[in-house]
């Protein structure tokens, strides 16, 4: 009998310790999980004067934003404004120092067919100018008088042209990439007059 309790204790199956050991293993409360012990919270929510501060805080970046971008456009405006105008002018120099050379030649020189060759080559060089601004002159004879492209300063009777063509062209118009850039002073023709029986 004495071998058979100590080969359990070898073994370590000792009845008394294994009864303990249950025994306490059965009183010590067993840890819960903490997923099961923490609850969630409820979220706050922002109080009156904290959703305020914030809608404040947006409206002044917004409207910062805005100043900022409307600052941009008055500057790239202004650039393109200039460029336009510098262009333009560029285009025209060629003709001004066609002008000073007219001038300077008709001052010392007593022959008019030369001056009237040089104003018909500063022409030339006004026409080659408005062609590169795609700048073109309207063609008013014997049109017909449109109020959206002539501007009558005049009617007259005429035996000739018939009543709504325009008689005459007084100052000539212009468009621009076939936008009306000035109308045409124009005298409009009325007709043949009527003959009043005697």
């Amino acid at each position: 009998m004495s071998r058979k309790k100590d080969k359990e204790e070898k073994c370590g199956k000792n009845p008394e310790t294994q009864e303990t050991q249950e025994t306490q293993a059965q009183g010590e409360p067993q840890p819960e999980t903490a997923s099961a012990e923490e609850t969630p919270k409820p979220e706050e929510k922002p109080s009156p004067e904290e959703l305020l501060a914030l809608a404040n805080e947006r409206f002044l970046r917004a409207r910062a934003d805005f100043e900022n971008y409307r600052k941009r456009m008055a500057r790239e405006f202004n650039e393109t404004r200039d460029q336009a105008r510098m262009q333009t002018v560029s285009e025209f120099l060629p003709v001004y120092d066609m002008f000073c050379l007219a001038i300077e030649h008709a001052q010392n020189c007593d022959d008019l067919d030369g001056v009237k060759q040089g104003m018909s080559m500063i022409m030339n060089e006004f026409q080659r100018t408005f062609d590169n601004l795609g700048v073109k002159k309207m063609l008013t004879e014997n049109a017909d008088f449109d109020p959206s492209l002539h501007e009558a300063i005049s009617q007259e009777q005429s035996e000739k042209v018939a009543e709504g063509k325009i008689l005459r062209e007084w100052k000539a118009g212009f468009t621009l990439n076939d936008k009306l850039l000035r109308a045409a002073n124009v005298v409009v023709s009325a007709g043949k007059k009527n003959e009043t029986a005697d």
